[in-house]
């Protein structure tokens, strides 16, 4: 989980209520929000440690609270002995093959202008892969990015409803969304409700990767 201050309400990735699964949490000091989703924080060593924190107390499999830490996915993976997913953008791929011919995966993450060359192929993300993210004057990232405001749960899902819904009519052919941000699935039910199209964000990720990795 990265160093962060903020709420984090109920299914939060980052709060353990959120799982229908056993979890444990290794903070990791230093790893803020801004520096990590820009790409200027390089220390994945320190990730790489608190993984092996979480080794040693027994987890099964080891997963992020930020999508954009598939830039170490491939350092993690290679330390550590259990799986690894640090993001929902490695599930870009996978969720796009089961569009309809014209369907179309689209991203929700907390900063598009971040989902940069390195992310994207890290991710395999296609440059024509549509990509959306709030105003950098929304409530919901001055509260999770900017940490200067606290996160109020009901205005924050009232700007997702209202960018997916813009979203639709801009990029016809939406079938799925991909929430990028462990934040998201908050309001993820608001998003599928107001769209007509599921969602696929960590806590989807996350399940399914206890079960195939305890064998459960």
């Amino acid at each position: 989980m990265l160093d962060t201050q903020f709420a984090r309400p109920l299914g939060d990735g980052g709060n353990p209520a959120s799982w229908p699964c056993p979890v444990r949490i290794a903070r990791v000091p230093g790893a803020l929000a801004q520096p990590v989703v820009s790409g200027t924080y390089r220390s994945v060593e320190a990730f790489i440690l608190a993984a092996q924190s979480l080794v040693d107390e027994g987890v099964c499999a080891v997963t992020t609270t930020c999508g954009f830490l598939v830039r170490f996915q491939e350092q993690l993976a290679k330390a550590l002995p259990v799986p690894v997913e640090t993001s929902t953008l490695m599930h870009f791929q996978q969720l796009q093959a089961r569009q309809p011919a014209g369907g179309r995966v689209a991203i929700l993450t907390v900063d598009a202008a971040s989902i940069d060359a390195d992310v994207r192929a890290a991710a395999n993300i296609p440059p024509t892969a549509p990509i959306f993210s709030l105003a950098p004057d929304s409530h919901f990232r001055r509260a999770i990015l900017d940490e200067a405001v606290a996160l109020d749960v009901a205005v924050a899902r009232r700007e997702w409803v209202l960018l997916t819904q813009q979203a639709m009519a801009q990029c016809p052919g939406i079938g799925y969304w991909l929430l990028e941000c462990a934040n998201l699935p908050p309001y993820g039910n608001a998003i599928a409700a107001a769209t007509g199209r599921p969602v696929f964000d960590v806590l989807t990720m996350g399940v399914a990767l206890w079960h195939r990795a305890s064998g459960l």
